[in-house]
């Protein structure tokens, strides 16, 4: 496969922008083992003259990977010298240019998408169902299969931030060898991350299993930072309480895609929150005092609402565990 002479990066998430330098640095270099990769930043003040350096012909047909980042930064001088070398590129000179995006430099894009160049697309992943997607893509893109909920369960105990979740995948597709990777290979393999047992704790209160959740919730106190668990816990349940109310209140018969997507879950959740849902439907007293246990518990993990209230780490402890176990209780 030929290598793009020209690659356009254009998008300001880095851990995409790092993969398009990358994978043509790689590609340059497999062909090439004695390629070199210079680096120019295109808001500095030489960046003109360090081009032309960089990308000019020499007797020994010497090539390499020329990355120019930040072109919405160029002044007229790199403009110029840019679209001079992207006329008349030399052999074995690859060029890689980087763009956060937006419209400042649109003439220089505009010359480069001319000139042919590849385009790769590094925008911003938007949360909810478009980062749930990468990560099924960096499953896939290690040949890894991996259920839903487990992809899920991955994006709530990480986080949005697209490189701790590459780095989390990897790291998963290393060590656990079931195929495919399910929710509890994750959970699992994070069970010392306060976040994870946060929300497999969330799960059993509102499913109301008294005995698990406070099993779960001792289990989180013993292997996770004492400091989070509280917070992380709190958190969850929260957030857990959020989308069961919102999926209790659709209209019957609402599809599961039109839930999904008011109540910003992934599809599969609908369910899981249904099931919830029955088991508080006939109980809405109890599921209002919960909102309230739920701000108190809040306020006490984060120091205390009132001067001279805040608990020392026992003591919030010791509140985290009424909290769930009043609340996950079958009866009041």
């Amino acid at each position: 496969m030929s290598i793009p002479r020209i690659t356009l990066a254009v998008g300001s998430e880095a851990l995409l922008v790092d993969r398009a330098v990358l994978s043509v640095s790689a590609a340059v270099r497999a062909a090439d083992p004695s390629a070199q990769r210079t680096v120019i930043s295109g808001g500095d003040e030489d960046a003109a003259h360090e081009l032309r350096e960089a990308t000019a012909p020499n007797l020994f047909g010497d090539g390499g990977v020329v990355v120019l980042t930040g072109i919405d930064g160029a002044d007229d001088r790199l403009a110029a010298a840019l679209r001079q070398i992207i006329e008349d590129l030399p052999d074995n000179v690859y060029l890689v240019i980087t763009h956060p995006g937006g419209m400042k430099g649109k003439a220089l894009l505009d010359a480069l998408k001319a000139a042919d160049a590849n385009l790769v697309d590094c925008a911003p992943v938007r949360k909810g169902s478009r980062t749930l997607e990468f990560i099924g893509r960096e499953f896939a893109s290690h040949k890894r299969k991996v259920t839903t909920p487990a992809v899920a369960a991955l994006y709530e105990s990480i986080g949005h931030d697209l490189g701790l979740l590459a780095g989390a995948v990897s790291q998963l597709v290393s060590d656990v060898d079931a195929n495919p990777i399910d929710v509890d290979d994750v959970r699992h393999y994070f069970e010392g991350v306060a976040e994870v047992a946060g929300f497999t704790i969330s799960d059993a209160v509102w499913e109301r299993k008294y005995v698990e959740a406070l099993r779960l919730l001792r289990q989180a106190m013993l292997s996770s930072d004492q400091g989070r668990v509280g917070p992380s816990t709190v958190f969850a349940l929260a957030g857990g309480l959020r989308s069961l109310v919102r999926v209790g209140g659709m209209p019957p018969g609402t599809s599961q895609g039109v839930i999904a997507k008011e109540a910003g879950i992934p599809p599969w959740k609908v369910d899981v929150l249904r099931r919830q849902w029955a088991k508080w439907s006939g109980d809405q007293r109890r599921l209002a005092a919960a909102v309230v246990a739920l701000a108190d518990a809040d306020a006490a993990m984060k120091g205390g609402v009132r001067e001279g209230s805040s608990l020392d780490a026992e003591q919030k402890l010791l509140a985290l565990e009424i909290l769930v176990a009043g609340t996950a209780a079958a009866h009041a």
